[in-house]
């Protein structure tokens, strides 16, 4: 079962005229959705539904608010068109988005546009009913700050580390303890409907619909937080594996005599270049006597967040970005991996780490350079991503959107 439009639950008859007429304004909701303000005649070129269906569709879906009439466009000969658009205040979408120590709450309108958000620390992820209470209720919290009933709500999107599969809304990793499932376990609990993915798998979606994959066939989405994550565009499709469980990048082997990972494995690549191990260097660096600014929050027995060491090194912080080159150094090696295997166009960089830009960007290229054969990664363009640790949060949205505007 998919998420439905409020007007959908309204329609009623034989089963194959329902499904025929939800088919109809599936097809203009998706067009109107993925391009803005359009005319009738453009609806009528995209949808290859006859003239007469489609002005009477949209008066329905007008009726019903779905969309709204933005009054008259720019002429391209003729007559100066009507053009419409979907309502961004119809429904809602919320996305969350876990890291480890970290969650936050979002609600989207359906013009893409993130109308409340809050982020909650010291949240630390556990495999416990009173971490997901939690979490239903920051998201209970926000729909009434909003004053958003819950059946204006399609779905909410769920962006979280694990192995995830988003087919039957199961994390293998965390939040496993439900029987019935995580997907299933939450949306009785806030009584919608939930739609989870892995968090890279999630930034991918995010960067596809919004942000630098957008057009492109052949993409990395580097997912730098705590752990490593990639989300992979092959061939201008999210690849997931057989079992949704590609992408784990974080866990290939570096280092067969190195540190003992959370997988249970030696030596993976989170052991040496994850956002969690930076933090335990410049905890262990300052405790040593490294001067940072960073040292502040530890004297006043804080945690130290991704994001404090972010401003840090965009502070200029000669320590914090010191160790973020020799995290860098490590995280080159393994891109160069990927690049001799899959040969992308674009690797994007995002996730916590993005927000530090050109001083993760820099090191990386140094590290391709050295270690990839230059043929190869010559053709390989290494950014950072627009939306920077948004891109999840993003792509929680894009999540919901396809599964709803699926035809069929």
């Amino acid at each position: 079962m998919k998420p439905q439009f409020l007007y959908e639950k309204e329609l009623k008859g034989a089963h194959n005229t329902v499904k025929r007429k939800k088919d109809q304004y599936r097809r203009l909701m998706q067009h109107l959705y993925y391009n803005g303000d359009v005319s009738i005649a453009e609806l009528v070129k995209s949808v290859n539904i006859s003239q007469p269906l489609v002005a009477s569709l949209v008066d329905d879906l007008l009726a019903y608010g779905a969309i709204l009439d933005k009054g008259i466009g720019k002429s391209i000969g003729g007559r100066r068109p009507n053009l419409y658009c979907v309502n961004p205040s119809y429904q809602y979408v919320i996305g969350v988005e876990i890291n480890l120590y970290v969650f936050t709450v979002a609600i989207f309108d359906l013009s893409n546009k993130i109308i409340y958000r809050k982020e909650y620390r010291e949240c630390e992820l556990t495999n416990t009913e009173d971490y997901i209470q939690g979490l239903v209720n920051k998201v209970n919290l926000g729909l009434s700050e909003l004053n958003i009933s819950k059946d204006k709500v399609l779905a909410l999107g769920l962006s979280m580390p694990g192995l995830v599969d988003s087919n039957n809304g199961i994390n293998h990793t965390h939040l496993s303890f439900p029987k019935e499932g995580l997907s299933n376990y939450l949306g009785d609990k806030l009584g919608l409907m939930i739609r989870i993915e892995n968090d890279a798998r999630t930034m991918a979606l995010g960067e596809i619909a919004f942000g630098k994959a957008k057009d492109k066939k052949n993409v990395l989405c580097l997912n730098l937080s705590n752990g490593i994550g990639l989300g992979m565009i092959l061939n201008g499709e999210l690849h997931t594996g057989k079992n949704g469980f590609s992408g784990e990048f974080g866990h290939i082997l570096i280092d067969p005599e190195g540190q003992l990972c959370t997988c249970g494995k030696i030596g993976c690549l989170e052991t040496l270049a994850s956002g969690k191990v930076l933090i335990d260097r410049i905890k262990k660096g300052i405790q040593e006597g490294q001067q940072s600014i960073l040292a502040q929050i530890i004297k006043e027995g804080k945690r130290i967040f991704l994001s404090n060491i972010v401003d840090a090194v965009n502070s200029g912080d000669q320590f914090a970005i010191d160790q973020l080159s020799k995290v860098a150094e490590y995280l080159g090696k393994g891109l160069v991996t990927l690049i001799h295997l899959l040969n992308p166009e674009t690797i994007i960089i995002g996730g916590k780490l993005a927000g530090t830009g050109k001083f993760i960007i820099d090191p990386l290229k140094m590290a391709l350079n050295k270690y990839a054969m230059e043929k190869i990664s010559s053709e390989t363009e290494l950014v950072s991503s627009d939306l920077q640790d948004d891109a999840a949060l993003m792509g929680t949205m894009e999540n919901v959107m396809k599964q709803v505007l699926n035809i069929g």
